[in-house]
């Protein structure tokens, strides 16, 4: 099923979850934009894969247990149709492998970069489920769906962060 802005709108799980991060809209863009995005995922072989550098709007990159050998686990297309470096991205999954077959028919994200008065970033991740027809219950534990994300995101960015900025500062 294609994914657009719609789905937002459509689909039976939305939820948005926020940060503030002590680091400027041009790093923590380059660390969630970066080839390493995600690695700090708690799965085997977790991370993005671009087919080539180049990044806009039109790029698909996969997402998920990109390494081998657990490619066999979760990996997932992601297609963007809104990339605005410091500002903002929007994709959505156009296709993927089993598991992403199994239980998702429209997943998309939008992520937004604010900067903050003191030089911070404040982030707002949206995201857009439709799960299959034997998980659409998932819509009734949101606040666990919002939880998970930002547990999964909210300390894997500072560390990445805070390991970028005593890079730079050595």
């Amino acid at each position: 099923m294609p994914v657009d802005d719609s789905t937002f709108d459509t689909a039976p799980l939305v939820f948005s979850t926020e940060f503030t991060f002590d680091a400027p809209p041009k790093d923590v863009w380059d660390v969630l934009d970066g080839d390493a995005a995600w690695e700090w995922l708690p799965f085997p072989g977790t991370g993005v894969r671009y087919a080539s550098p180049e990044r806009g709007v039109g790029i698909v990159r996969e997402m998920g247990s990109v390494y081998d050998p657990f490619r066999v686990l979760w990996v997932e297309r992601e297609q963007f149709w809104r990339y605005e470096p410091l500002k903002r991205i929007t994709f959505g999954v156009v296709s993927g492998n089993w598991m992403q077959f199994a239980l998702v028919r429209q997943y998309a994200e939008d992520v937004t970069f604010h900067e903050t008065a003191d030089g911070g970033t404040h982030v707002v991740w949206t995201v857009a489920i439709n799960p299959r027809a034997p998980f659409r219950f998932v819509k009734y534990v949101k606040p666990v769906w919002r939880t998970a994300y930002r547990i999964a995101f909210g300390p894997g960015m500072r560390k990445r962060l805070a390991a970028r900025s005593s890079i730079a500062a050595a």
